[in-house]
């Protein structure tokens, strides 16, 4: 499949002000930047037109509320495949990358299980695949973009892009996938295999971790960090405690709106605490949903997986009052939120 011709709007996205500490090196980005446009253009023979075979495995969920942990629990307790920090270098041409970490990483992974706000460090870890995401989406920054923005999109590309990738791994494959929870009823349309696992997070505990991300992470508590909500144009003049509580709620009602269109068969929720706590229960239901999908037997001891630590901090009792606050003021503003609240309290969508 010669697709070498065609090109995509995004370039590279623009970048949110970092911390020092978290700055990415400019003169790599831009080596980077140039060997994935020469891969691009030799990647398109290796492309198959291929039916469907393998799921793909969406995690969604708030920033902070531990879907990092979720992918490197999942690749290392399941047979799926997953982007590596080396593949992920390979976002204009992932079956280079994948093939490259096959022969270099023999692809066995034993996680650490550990990061910082979401980036993983080993050469072996997952990472979330944001320039690929990015390009594909024709996204160019963080911002959620409405559902005009899905004719902008290269759906076939992107399907064929996808099952090609499964094809390489030889098996369903786990992304971290952000934006695509922004579009996950018309990815589901597109490749019907398609599963969305959201993680959800105590909202207090989730806003609160935010607050701590954009401490480190750009170097000031009152600087949005991450995923723009469709609602940032009003966030955006609200305090950082409405912010922080606003970026978790229209989030987890964007993705609680999309995956309502999906069938039951292949969406599901995982509490965050249920994760740590109960990862093998996590492991079987992942195993499960996938298996609605592709049957494999697996003889992974899923009951024996030992708990993962819960990521806390101290609740400064006038911060997360402060924060409960906004909650309140935030369910009041917006109606549509005292939905969403119901539905945390059910198991399902």
């Amino acid at each position: 499949m010669n697709t070498a011709g065609q090109r995509h709007i995004i370039i590279m996205r623009k970048e949110q002000e970092l911390h020092e500490d978290f700055k990415k090196d400019s003169n790599f980005e831009n080596i980077l930047s140039v060997m994935n446009d020469a891969l691009h253009q030799a990647e398109g023979e290796l492309l198959e037109n291929s039916p469907e075979r393998f799921p793909t495995i969406h995690i969604i969920g708030a920033p902070r509320s531990g879907t990092t942990l979720a992918v490197q629990l999942f690749a290392e307790g399941l047979n799926i495949g997953f982007i590596n920090n080396l593949i992920a270098a390979f976002w204009k041409a992932p079956l280079f990358g994948i093939a490259l970490s096959d022969q270099l990483l023999n692809n066995q992974y034993q996680s650490s299980f550990s990061s910082k706000f979401g980036r993983t460090d080993r050469i072996q870890e997952p990472h979330e695949f944001g320039y690929f995401w990015n390009y594909h989406l024709n996204y160019n920054d963080f911002q959620q973009q409405d559902v005009r923005h899905e004719e902008n999109i290269d759906w076939d590309r992107l399907s064929t892009l996808l099952t090609n990738m499964c094809r390489s791994f030889h098996k369903p494959v786990i992304f971290k996938s952000f934006l695509l929870g922004f579009h996950a009823s018309k990815m589901a349309k597109e490749l019907p295999k398609s599963c969305f696992i959201y993680i959800r997070r105590n909202i207090i505990d989730n806003a609160m971790s935010i607050l701590k991300m954009r401490k480190s992470y750009a170097g000031d508590v009152d600087k949005w960090v991450s995923i723009k909500p469709e609602q940032y144009s009003y966030l955006k003049d609200q305090d950082r405690y409405v912010q922080a509580v606003g970026q978790v709620l229209f989030m987890e009602h964007e993705y609680f709106k999309q995956m309502e269109e999906i069938p039951e068969k292949n969406k599901l929720i995982i509490d965050y605490t249920d994760l740590c706590g109960q990862p093998g229960n996590a492991l079987y239901e992942v195993h499960q949903l996938i298996g609605n999908h592709y049957k494999e037997e697996s003889d992974v001891p899923f009951e024996n997986r030992k708990r993962l630590e819960i990521s806390r901090y101290e609740r400064n009792s006038t911060e997360a009052e402060k924060l409960k606050r906004a909650e309140r003021f935030l369910i009041s503003e917006f109606t549509e939120l005292e939905y969403l609240m119901e539905s945390r309290n059910k198991t399902s969508i």
